[in-house]
């Protein structure tokens, strides 16, 4: 198997929030006397329209904006901040913070993590290995470690989600076991490589670069293959049973019908699919389930609901990062250039929906040219769902007449109890779980050996809405470089990507944090107007010249969940939050964060300190004792 027991080093922990906001940086936020300004004690009402207002009923409902010390409940409820504690040189990762914060009830996001010990030693090199480790190598450990890490971005339902918080990360596992063991499948792609010499085997796999180590577990394409097919494979397992199922019933059907006919020739009396089904699983809602029933009703949910999914796999010892992106979620990269003295970003997945001329152009080709103008409309499939690739979806993978006899046979209430098959649907599948799979190369072994990898952000959708992909990594840049209180996004984007000195930018390397005083410039007369026109309702952006970014946070995921709804505009984060399901759908989504920091001099996870959660707290902070 690719892992080992976890129990004996797997350590989880979690750093309490401290909310030490800067006093002096506030006050510079509060000198434009807003009409209204919140405290500890103070609330704001504001009206929002509701969507299904009941005949001769209210239109709006009045809200009352959270205390900022009902805020910070809500945003830290979920935080939760682990430190890989390994031998030197034994894993990549050195801490990873993870957040959630929902918007619909329950919460439709999912997240999986998972760090094994490698089993499978490394193969032999064809090239001498380095002369020394660099911060990012695992050249202490003789096998290196497996990161492992998911977010899910459930919608229709959180089934699919759920399900796949349970079962991705091992449907992954057991296929790179298969790579790592040359078994199966991969035992005849060990013999072709072997028997070609390396450049023959590049330009017809592709691959790394020349000279990279031996072993198909080094090999990217490989690994970028078997990732896609463990993502194909859990979805069909979704999407399939339900049928399976349904040919059992339909089997039932057909030795009752034959058993059952009448002295006289006529029909019995379940003479129907449906019927037959429904004898099995009564539609009465005061019925008692059946466990059969039970079991048949649960494998439809995760198949008619749906979900992306973004895999971020890391193997220490290669010094290999794979990021797999099915849907919209998406993953981004902070690296440190010590040359130039700045940081730069790259995204390590694109975002699959209509909106994608590539996912366009791809999903016309695999359909009839007659359906060309609707496989996409208005930027969704089928004028319907907006991520091209999703997990579960099946309403866009099952035909017509496939759809009614399984919800006729497994739903109570049969087909009028649920949406029916999209407007177009003519040649199902439209919808498939294939990733897009990225591969990065860290360390020595890098083809950018002046940049270091110091930090990844994966995040749903919900997080993107309201960020771009710059502002993420200056947060966290910032929030390494030690910087407390507030500061104006423009400012912090200079200071990122064009700093002034390295010192600003450049993470703390002491154990003592670095801290970076940092207060919003003084606002002209005319920025003065101008914020407070913006403040005259607690939901307003403001203008983008003035927005300002809030460092109060320890964990780098609340941190950026925080500053995505408003930062410094605490009356912004507030509204929002205080906005019930399911109204609150309209301004923002379910947010999902996990930052993983890679180790290195300055990034190792000194400050904050985690404190160990203990079994009482969370479950999940028992040593796993079964194996991956």
């Amino acid at each position: 198997m690719v892992g080992a027991h976890l129990g004996s080093w797997y350590y989880w922990s979690n750093i309490r929030p401290r909310h030490q906001a800067n006093k002096a940086a506030a006050a510079a936020l509060a000198a434009n006397s807003a009409p209204f300004s919140l405290t500890a004690e103070s609330r704001t009402s504001f009206s929002i329209p509701i969507r299904q207002a009941q005949a001769g009923g209210p239109t709006n409902k009045v809200i009352n904006t959270l205390t900022n010390a009902e805020v910070d409940r809500r945003l830290t409820e979920n935080q939760r901040s682990t430190r890989v504690d390994r031998p030197q040189g034994a894993c990549l990762v050195a801490r990873y913070d993870t957040n959630s914060v929902a918007s619909n009830d329950p919460i439709e996001d999912k997240r999986a993590e998972v760090i094994v010990e490698r089993d499978h030693a490394v193969a032999a090199s064809p090239s001498p290995p380095p002369a020394s480790p660099t911060p990012n190598t695992a050249a202490g450990s003789a096998n290196g470690d497996l990161c492992f890490f998911a977010v899910m971005d459930g919608h229709a339902g959180f089934h699919t989600s759920t399900l796949l918080s349970q079962k991705l990360i091992a449907f992954v596992a057991l296929e790179l076991d298969k790579v790592f063991r040359e078994a199966g499948d991969y035992a005849e792609i060990a013999k072709a490589k072997s028997a070609m010499p390396n450049k023959l085997w590049r330009a017809i796999v592709g691959g790394g670069p020349a000279g990279s180590t031996s072993g198909l577990d080094g090999d990217p394409e490989v690994v970028k293959r078997a990732i896609a097919k463990a993502f194909r494979g859990l979805d069909k397992e979704i999407v399939n049973t339900p049928v399976e199922l349904l040919k059992e019933y339909e089997l039932s059907l057909a030795s009752t019908s034959s058993n059952s006919v009448s002295p006289e020739g006529g029909a019995g009396n379940a003479r129907s699919l449906s019927s037959l089904a429904h004898t099995i699983f009564p539609s009465s809602t005061n019925a008692t389930f059946t466990t059969t029933q039970k079991s048949a009703y649960e494998s439809i949910l995760p198949a008619m609901s749906g979900s992306c999914a973004l895999l971020t796999y890391i193997d220490s010892a290669r010094q290999d990062v794979y990021v797999a992106c099915t849907g919209d979620s998406r993953a981004v990269a902070g690296y440190w250039d010590e040359a130039s003295g700045k940081w730069e970003l790259e995204a390590l997945s694109v975002d699959q929906t209509g909106r994608n001329l590539d996912e366009v152009k791809r999903m016309r080709a695999e359909h009839p040219p007659s359906e060309s103008e609707n496989v996409i409309q208005r930027g969704r499939v089928l004028g319907g769902l907006e991520p091209t690739r999703a997990f579960g979806d099946a309403r866009y993978k099952w035909d017509r007449e496939l759809q009614g006899r399984l919800y006729d046979a497994f739903l109570p209430g049969g087909r009028a109890s649920t949406r029916g098959p999209p407007r177009g649907l003519e040649t199902p599948p439209y919808v498939t779980a294939t990733p897009a799979v990225e591969w990065r190369r860290v360390g020595e072994t890098s083809s950018h050996p002046n940049k270091e990898l110091r930090f990844i952000i994966m995040a749903t959708d919900g997080l993107w809405d309201m960020m771009s992909n710059e502002e993420a990594v200056s947060l966290v840049a910032g929030h390494l470089a030690g910087i407390k209180g507030t500061i104006r996004s423009s400012e912090l984007h200079r200071n990122t990507f064009q700093p002034v000195d390295k010192l600003h930018s450049l993470p703390a390397a002491s154990s003592e944090a670095q801290t970076v005083s940092t207060s919003v410039k003084t606002a002209t007369s005319d920025e003065q107007r101008e914020l407070a026109v913006s403040k005259q309702h607690p939901l307003s952006k403001g203008p983008e010249t003035l927005r300002t970014f809030q460092f109060q946070d320890d964990n780098l995921s609340t941190h950026l969940i925080r500053n995505a709804l408003g930062g410094a505009n605490q009356q912004r984060v507030a509204g929002l939050l205080a906005i019930p399901a399911p109204e609150s759908r309209r301004y923002r989504d379910d947010i999902t964060v996990n930052v993983i920091l890679f180790n290195s001099p300055a990034t190792t996870p000194t400050q904050p300190k985690p404190t160990t959660i203990s079994s009482v707290e969370d479950p999940q902070s028992s040593p796993i004792k079964s194996q991956l």
